[in-house]
């Protein structure tokens, strides 16, 4: 698929002291363009101040017709690079280094790579696509933005995260898959509907405060679990987006303080929660 791509290379001219915002520098809206439109007719803002995208940055090679056939590569990349892949729908963008917030929100298709650590807010709102992040992130990861009637956040796509995550990850969630290989902090898929996170880390607590569905994988630590989960069973594996996810597992269901009938399922590690083996205790007393 490689060979098939049609690389553009964007190198930033200065190391920028405002972030930057990149909304528009995507697959499509790039497509068709000759390289003196791109420098000359797509803008972005530096800090409050409007710029050609040439100004800041210089570009190596011309974009072909079809934005699925289109790959971007930021290089270097920094933390002043903000809402890379905002909104895209096609297409590839590989970022060589840090980023910052908005990576990818609103996102509906295509894919980005992330070779650093990244701000908050990645895939927020997402509906479709894959973002993979070759470092941490920070907080509010695939989760619904504030200030909004709704509780909706990420409604499709996959998220993967190599390193650790922040707070209030998945938020809102409907659909779609989180992967964290490392650990994540509180609120871990607050008000959740549906889709799925596997955290093969820790997470400190208050994990699915407020859902109503979906499910939750904790292969680490768990300080506690809130009192309005319910533990149902003892299972000896699990099933994150058809990779099987090893055991055993305490599993939970809950929030029931959020509605009468919820089907969230949190899949707790029995080996790496010693502290919990009460909840051992009363599916044993039950099966006897």
């Amino acid at each position: 698929m490689s060979e098939e791509l049609c690389e553009i290379i964007i190198k930033p001219k200065k190391a920028f002291r405002v972030p930057v915002d990149m909304e528009l520098i995507k697959p499509e809206n790039i497509a068709g363009k000759t390289l003196n439109e791109l420098l000359n007719e797509l803008t972005v803002y530096e800090g409050n101040r409007e710029r050609k995208f040439g100004e800041l940055f210089d570009v190596k090679g011309e974009p072909v017709s079809d934005a699925s056939k289109i790959r971007l590569i930021i290089e270097p990349s920094t933390r002043k690079l903000w809402s890379i892949g905002m909104g895209m729908t096609t297409g590839e963008i590989v970022v060589k280094g840090d980023a910052g917030h908005y990576i990818g929100a609103k996102m509906r298709g295509g894919k980005i790579v992330i070779y650093g650590k990244t701000g908050s807010w990645i895939g927020a709102e997402m509906s479709g696509g894959t973002i993979e992040v070759h470092g941490d992130a920070g907080d509010y990861v695939g989760a619904r933005f504030r200030g909004k009637g709704s509780e909706a956040g990420m409604t499709g796509g996959m998220i993967i995260i190599h390193g650790n995550a922040g707070v209030e990850v998945g938020r809102g969630m409907i659909k779609g898959t989180i992967m964290i290989y490392g650990s994540c902090l509180e609120f871990l898929g607050a008000n959740m509907k549906g889709g799925s996170i596997l955290v093969k880390g820790n997470c400190p607590g208050r994990v699915g405060s407020g859902m109503t569905g979906g499910k939750i994988v904790i292969c680490g630590h768990v300080n506690s679990i809130l009192p309005s989960f319910y533990i149902d069973d003892k299972v000896d594996k699990t099933k994150v987006k058809g990779n099987v996810i090893e055991g055993p597992f305490y599993l939970f269901i809950g929030d029931y303080m959020a509605a009468p009938k919820v089907y969230g399922r949190l899949f707790i590690s029995i080996p790496s929660n010693p502290h919990l083996k009460r909840f051992l205790e009363l599916i044993e007393e039950v099966e006897a």
